[in-house]
């Protein structure tokens, strides 16, 4: 009984559970199999199954296998024999084929193994129909799940698999969860086998469809919804083999489009190619994008390859940037904002010989609508005007303007923090005072907050000697970026360090509208890799709208909507380890250029193999500290100072150690045995952080405050309060309230009682020891134990 409250959290993993499953699935197969016999094996008279011999229609795809004749199916560069009777009449064609239907293990299978189709002729079909890509000479045959079904829709949702309480969240999240998993198997097995100039792989075009037509539900806009699109972006990998992926993943994208997709109900599945840009999309859509649009650049896509983060955008607005450099420093700095979702917190600073201004004080989730906020405050103000100070920009410690370290520092005292990496991003076109004891202070700040560095030196002239030494000593990459170069381009490109160091299993949730019809949006986004080498590397992402299996105006008066949420949330804001070793950091600045290698690291070339990770060194996921905190939450903080800097029994310290040696930075780097080995996504939580801990931070997928969402849980809210987003105006002294349903809400300039509750929340723990102490008109406060700071004054 998975809602027992005795379960206090985790995945209940159990011999009996696993046996009742296998035992139900052969029930419903079962009685799935003589509802069919009910069925006309020929399908419906509204859209009747095709029938033909096989060796005649298509004598090339006829090959002999082992004495038999077999159809040859061939995707992502394999060949499959299927029976010459695959897709005659209506049965489950697909049960027990490879590549992806084949698996010993039946919940391992996508959900559209088991269901029955044929073949069917689409100018003779009223029902739903997707194309077939199974024979490569043959581009005009579809294929049919619902005249198998005696017309009645083959969709998950209204099959029963949005069932309500943990079951309904974790049926409709598994399902899309199961469907991803199956594209990436594609995508990552399709990329070892195609990519040769002689890969005979073709895709519909976006732009210019000829299948396409207007759809009422979709605004008007043109769709195929029996296709799969391709937009190919110019200038991209001659030899095809981003065509060839694109293929592959089609195969997948047809599959669940038949069983799960509606022409009267938006909903996308969508891939990005990592090394050309190219995009793929069901349904097909009459689209033609500019040639500059490229979907790597998309918040999605960061969502799907990143985890949750926490952004400074240091910028110099002296007056050396002129007009033209300072359009480009806001075109750039509004291009990272594009990188970053709601799952991400950042902030804004400008300096010139000081901190110019600052967007807020304290980092801030980067929602919708606070990323259009903080674009139109980019517009504003005058960016060229003052001298050039480095040392402001990082350590300054003024209350209203304070540099990079301060907004980071205040941030994890007030709680408002993903809790993870933490980024610094200082972009320059001059020469600034900054000695060695500011280098020196900046490498202890950075160690001590788990912050990395990166630095851009604008001006093909610039000297760009003390932001590479800053970037070197900060585990970052410095970036000379010459003023011919695509600033907004080279900035943005950040996510790919962070991609390359984190590889995610489990899928990451974003919320949009769609542009045409503003339907609200939840699409689950995975990254797939290239597993060729020994450390693997981001190949794209796919992402899959929940609209897809249901509309979410219907999800949401399901009563499982808000657990489903919460699962979203917790998922897509868990911490991921970067696991990057000097060698790795070194190769990634070569990448840039020759220039942006580190003279103190390791020497490196393309060719150079780098050590790998030990494996199977992971987290305890079920572990919650003494303090509250799961182990993600230890991303980018030094675990051996848990005791001495934080607050925590030598006990407690320990097990941290013990429990969450990936998070902690523990895992060795071996030489030997490296091998890059797929993962698959990890079981879906059966009870929401928030109901068993208070340490959660920040907004969730729907803006928000985390909370807790399961009834008779001592955590448990009723009534949801929205996170409170930034004014329009008065950035500067904006505080976000300390959590959105505290009776403080927002908090203007520094007061008495905006200090006394940041030192109160604070993100390890909440028994600090407060004084007050007033002298010479000055207040002044002291506390220990609190955002692993040790002593904070203000």
């Amino acid at each position: 009984h998975v809602d027992s409250p005795n379960i206090r959290l985790g995945v209940v993993h159990s011999e009996a559970m696993t046996q009742l499953r296998a035992a139900t699935l052969a029930f419903l197969c079962r009685f799935a199999q003589v509802l069919a016999d009910s069925y006309p094996a020929g399908g419906l008279s509204s859209c009747p199954c095709l029938n033909w011999d096989a060796s005649d229609k298509f004598p090339s795809s006829i090959r002999d296998v082992g004495g038999q004749q077999k159809l040859i199916f061939r995707t992502a560069g394999v060949d499959y024999p299927y029976p010459l009777t695959y897709g005659q009449n209506c049965a489950q064609h697909d049960l027990n084929l490879p590549p992806l239907c084949s698996s010993a293990d039946p919940l391992e299978r996508p959900e559209w193994c088991g269901e029955r189709w044929c073949y069917v002729d689409k100018s003779n079909c009223a029902l739903f129909f997707a194309k077939s890509q199974f024979f490569p000479n043959y581009d005009h045959l579809y294929y049919s799940y619902s005249t198998c079904n005696n017309g009645a829709s083959s969709n998950s949702f209204d099959n029963g698999i949005g069932g309500s309480g943990s079951s309904g969240s974790s049926g409709i999240l598994g399902l899309l969860q199961g469907y991803l998993q199956s594209s990436r198997d594609q995508i990552e097995q399709a990329h070892q086998q195609v990519g040769s100039p002689s890969e005979p792989c073709t895709g519909s075009p976006m732009c210019n469809c000829l299948e396409c037509f207007a759809a009422p539900a979709w605004g008007g806009k043109k769709i195929d919804t029996s296709d799969v699109g391709v937009n190919k972006r110019a200038g991209s990998d001659p030899s095809n083999a981003d065509t060839c992926l694109a293929r592959a993943i089609s195969y997948t994208y047809r599959r669940v489009a038949a069983k799960e997709g509606s022409r009267d109900r938006v909903g996308y599945q969508y891939f990005a190619d990592q090394s050309s840009g190219s995009y793929v999309q069901w349904p097909n859509t009459q689209w033609c994008p500019e040639s500059d649009y490229d979907p790597r650049y998309r918040p999605w896509y960061a969502a799907g390859s990143t985890g949750p983060k926490d952004v400074v955008i240091v910028v110099d607005v002296s007056g050396s940037m002129g007009t033209s450099r300072s359009q480009l420093a806001r075109k750039a700095t509004k291009a990272i904002l594009d990188t970053l979702t709601w799952k991400d917190f950042a902030t804004i600073v400008l300096f010139n010989n000081v901190v110019d201004r600052v967007f807020s004080r304290l980092l801030v989730p980067v929602t919708d609508a606070t990323r259009q906020v903080m674009k139109n405050w980019v517009d504003t103000g005058n960016w060229a005007n003052g001298g050039t100070s480095f040392r402001s920009a990082l350590l300054g410690e003024d209350s209203d303007k304070p540099g990079a370290f301060k907004v980071i520092r205040d941030s994890v005292a007030a709680a408002s923090t993903a809790m993870c990496q933490k980024i610094i991003m200082l972009l320059t076109d001059g020469e600034a005072n900054f000695d060695s004891d500011d280098f020196g202070t900046t490498k202890r700040l950075a160690t001590q907050h788990g912050a990395v560095l990166f630095t851009y030196a604008l001006g093909s002239n610039a000297d760009g000697q003390k932001t590479k030494r800053m970037a070197c000593e900060n585990k970052g990459i410095f970036y000379q970026v010459p003023d011919n170069g695509d600033l907004g381009r080279i900035m943005s490109e950040y996510y790919k360090y962070f991609a390359d160091g984190q590889q995610s299993c489990t899928p990451s949730y974003i919320q949009y509208s769609d542009a045409i019809t503003k339907t609200s949006l939840y699409a689950g986004c995975l990254p797939m890799y290239d597993r060729t080498s020994s450390h693997a590397s981001l190949l794209g992402v796919s992402c899959m709208d929940l609209n897809m299996i249901t509309d979410i105006s219907r999800l949401k008066t399901n009563e499982s909507w808000r657990r489903t949420s919460s699962i979203m949330s917790d998922v897509s804001k868990k911490c991921r380890p970067l696991d990057l070793s000097e060698c790795h950091l070194q190769k990634l600045r070569l990448q840039y250029s020759a220039e942006s290698v580190c003279s103190s690291g390791v020497s490196v070339t393309e060719s150079t193999i780098c050590p790998c990770l030990e494996q199977n060194c992971a987290d305890d996921e079920m572990f919650i500290d003494e303090k509250g905190y799961f182990c993600d939450t230890w991303v980018g903080d030094n675990c051996n100072e848990a005791a001495s800097a934080h607050g925590y029994s030598t006990a407690g310290e320990a097990a941290v150690k013990s429990k969450c040696r990936h998070s902690c930075g523990l895992c060795q780097w071996q030489t030997s045995s490296c091998k890059s080995s797929s993962c698959s996504s990890s079981p879906l939580p059966t009870s929401t952080r928030a109901c068993q801990t208070d340490k959660v931070t920040g907004a969730d997928i729907e803006g928000y405050t985390m909370s807790c969402s399961e009834v008779g849980n001592s955590r448990y809210v009723a009534t949801r309060t929205t996170w409170n987003s930034p004014p329009a105006s008065d950035e500067a002294n904006w505080l976000p309230g300390i959590h959105g349903s505290h009776p403080f809400g927002r908090c203007y300039q520094y007061t008495w009682t905006c200090l006394l509750m940041q030192c109160l929340v604070g993100r390890r723990g909440n028994e600090g020891r407060l004084k007050r102490r007033v002298a010479s008109r000055q207040l002044q406060l002291a506390t220990t134990g609190f955002g692993r700071l040790g002593l904070i004054q203000a």
